[in-house]
Parts: C-alpha cells; structure tokens; sequence
C-alpha cells in the first residue's frame, strides 16, 4: 500500500459501500482525512445506489426499488433519533440531499440524519423574532420547513417559513440561524418547499393588485429571493405544489377532497417558462408524487400515499410495485447511500 499514491487510494475507496468505508476510516489517519472530505464524498456520491426512504406511522424503513420489477418489495426498517416516541401519526421527512434527510420525530425537533450510517445531528432551537405581526393579505398559521444543499459554499441549511411570513435560516456549516423580517409572497403554505439547484421554491399567490402567481425561489448560497414562470394554465396557486424528478422542478395537484388527477407538470430546463411539459397519466389520482426515473423513460411514482407506481410516459399506462408489510398511508422520499456527514 505504501507504493501507491494518495489518488489511487482516493478512487479505490470511493468505489465501496458505505459500511467498508466507515470501516476502513479507522486504517490510519490519511484514510480517515481522505474519506471525510467533500472531494471524497461529492466521487462516493456520483457512484451510490439511490434507494427509497418510506414514512408510516412512527417508523422509518428502506426499500430497495432496483430489485427486480417481478419481485415483491421488502422494506427494511431504520433505527433512527428518538424512534419509538409517537408524537406524531408518521416520522414527517423535511428533506433529502446528498445522502443526508432532515427528520421529525417530534413536533419542533429536526435532526440531520444518514440512514445509512445512523449517524445524526439535532438542530438547536429556533430563536424567536419579535412578531409585528403578517403584512396586509397574508393570514396563515402554518409552519413550513425545507432542507437542502448549497453547493456553490458546500453547506447545508434549513429554511421555516413561521406562520406564513417570517422566514428563518439554519447554516449546519456555521451552526446558526439567521432570521429575516419576511417572506415576501402570499402563500397558503400546504406543503413544504422543494430544494433544486441550491434553492427552495414554493408555488406562491399574487400580492396587490395585477401582479401574478410566481414561483417564489429563495437561493441558499446568497439568501435572496428570485422568480420562475409557472405555464400559463396554472392560474390557481391554491391547488398546486412543487415537487422535484430527475433534477427537473415539477408542479403537481394539491389533494383537495376527492377530485382526480391524469396529469402533472415537469420544467425540463431550469428556470425556461416553454419547457414546461406536460405529463400525462392513464390511470387517475388524488395526491401524486413523482420519485425517480425508471429505465426507458419510466417514472416511479407514490399515488395517494398508498402505492408505488410504474409509469410508463409514452402512453401513461401504470404498474403496481407491491411493497410487503408496509403501513398505509406512506410517504416516500428518495436519497443515495453515502458516508456524508457533517459535524459541528
């Protein structure tokens, strides 16, 4: 091993599963360096395995989708912060990025957690602002939270828009928050926001009189608000989200009562207004949510927080994945198996 140089080391461990790379972080001081920095984990990263992290009711479970289609799928149930706690009726999932999710367990606890090595994080609280109360047109209670990545300063934060107008900041590099007096836009806040290309967007309302339903975006790195071009069929705000498939931004139906769905929208370039594309959808939905794409175009999908789909885009026709032993309702999130971590 002396003989070779610190690059071929590099790229043969990056080429591992994660527990051998764990393991083999306790070899020497030089491999525990070489495995814990961003070089490292952006290589490891390019070469994982996506997998998919389910919710139901107080558990967190894995599930291998690239198991073979024909199979019955088999979740593995995760060790996770404060499992077992039932505060709530599922683990709520914040977010995904890199390897690492921010989790729920309780109600006002976030941790940062890897369900791949276990290892896990618990933010501190969020300082309180001083509350002068919501701009004129805004009346909202609710308390949205996001997680993502900051790739331009390799950081990862946390964003909670409070009761629909006070925005908050966590930097996991700096171990801080930052607080800001508002969230410029008319929100009705029924999901959380969605982290693409180092930024969170929501599906946002007009504010005064003529202006128009944006996406609101709030860029990570520079912590500063910009907009995107919704299609111009999307003129109710109030009954979409946005969602996120093969690094494309998505808008998709907000379940309201029992109304069924057949499509969604996807942008196909970042930020370009006509490459918004339709998706179409035989069989119909209440609640959709797009997960990965599948070999030959397919999209795997989660409809109505009960089942995993197959969906075939040339003529929208669907395929059941049949899950063994998993709890109804679900919620799903994807992420890939990595050694990433950041510690304070």
């Amino acid at each position: 091993m002396s003989n070779l140089s610190e690059e071929i080391i590099e790229d043969i461990l990056s080429r591992l599963p994660v527990k051998s790379v764990c393991r083999f972080r306790c070899v020497s001081k030089l491999w525990l360096h070489l495995t814990t920095q961003p070089r490292f984990i952006q290589a490891h990263l390019k070469r994982s395995q996506c997998k998919i992290l389910l919710s139901s009711k107080d558990s967190l479970s894995s599930l291998d989708h690239l198991a073979p289609i024909d199979d019955d799928l088999l979740p593995l149930e995760l060790d996770f912060p404060l499992k077992g706690v039932q505060y709530l009726p599922w683990v709520p999932i914040v977010g995904s990025c890199n390897g690492l999710v921010c989790i729920l367990p309780k109600p006002t606890t976030y941790f940062i957690f890897n369900p791949t090595t276990r290892e896990c994080l618990r933010l501190p609280g969020c300082p309180q602002l001083i509350d002068v109360g919501p701009p004129q047109g805004i009346r909202n209670s609710y308390n949205r939270v996001s997680f993502g990545y900051a790739p331009s300063i390799d950081d990862y934060k946390f964003v909670k828009v409070a009761d629909g107008y006070m925005l908050h900041v966590f930097s996991l590099k700096n171990n801080s928050w930052k607080n800001f007096p508002d969230f410029p836009y008319k929100h009705l806040l029924n999901d959380n926001g969605t982290c693409l290309n180092g930024a969170v967007h929501w599906l946002c309302g007009p504010i005064g009189v003529g202006a128009n339903r944006v996406i609101a975006a709030f860029d990570l790195a520079e912590e500063k608000f910009f907009e995107l071009a919704p299609p111009d069929s999307v003129t109710d705000y109030q009954r979409f989200t946005t969602g996120v498939l093969g690094g494309c931004l998505c808008l998709l139906h907000h379940s309201i009562g029992n109304i069924k769905q057949y499509w969604f929208w996807i942008m196909k370039d970042y930020n370009v207004k006509e490459s918004w594309t339709r998706i179409l959808i035989a069989d119909s939905y209440i609640s959709l949510q797009p997960l990965d794409y599948w070999k030959n175009g397919k999209i795997l999908l989660v409809r109505d927080h009960k089942e995993l789909l197959l969906c075939n885009t040339k003529d929208g026709t669907c395929k059941t994945f049949l899950v063994n032993g998993l709890q109804l309702p679900f919620f799903a999130y994807w992420y890939v198996e990595s050694p990433n971590f950041q510690h304070n």
